[in-house]
C-alpha cells in the first residue's frame, strides 16, 4: 500500500463543495490562488537554478521533473478554481474575481474619511449626501468602533 495520499478527484471535489457556504468557496479560491503563486515562484527559482548550476544531467533532469510536477499541480488547482466558480454560479450567484474584491477594498480605503481619535475632522465626511456619517458619529466618544 502506498504511503502517499492521492489528491481528491475533480468529481469528488465538486460534490464536496456543494454544501459549503459561498464565503468558504471564495476562501478556497484564495487558498488555491496563493498556492498556485507559490508554485510559479518555486518553478521560476528552479529554472534559474537549472540555468546557472553545474549539476550533472541526471540531477538537472530530476529538477526538471519537479518543475513539470509543479506545473501539473497548478493545472489541477486551476481546475478546482473553475469548479468553485461553477458551483457559485449554479447557486444563482454572480462570480466575483478576487482581484476585483482587492481593488474595491483599496478604493474604499482611499475614500475613507480622515479621522482623528475616532471623531470626524473638520472637513466633514467626504460624502456629498452625508453617507457614511452613521458609523463615524458616535456620541459615546470612546474611540473607533469596528
Amino acid at each position: 500500500m502506498s504511503t502517499e495520499a492521492l489528491p481528491i478527484t475533480p468529481g469528488a471535489f465538486s460534490e464536496a463543495i456543494k454544501e459549503l457556504p459561498i464565503a468558504v468557496l471564495y476562501s478556497k479560491v484564495s487558498e488555491l490562488t496563493n498556492s498556485i503563486a507559490h508554485l510559479h515562484r518555486s518553478n521560476a527559482e528552479l529554472r534559474a537554478f537549472l540555468t546557472e548550476s553545474n549539476d550533472s544531467e541526471e540531477e538537472k533532469k530530476e529538477l526538471e521533473g519537479y518543475v513539470a510536477e509543479n506545473e501539473g499541480v497548478a493545472v489541477s488547482m486551476n481546475e478546482r478554481i473553475t469548479l468553485l466558480k461553477t458551483e457559485v454560479e449554479n447557486r444563482g450567484q454572480p462570480w466575483i474575481e478576487l482581484d476585483e474584491l482587492k481593488i474595491d477594498k483599496e478604493q474604499d480605503a482611499l475614500t475613507d474619511v480622515p479621522m482623528t481619535n475616532g471623531n470626524e475632522t473638520e472637513t466633514g465626511t467626504g460624502h456629498a449626501d452625508g453617507a457614511g456619517q452613521e458609523s463615524n458619529d458616535r456620541e459615546d466618544g470612546d474611540g473607533v468602533h469596528l
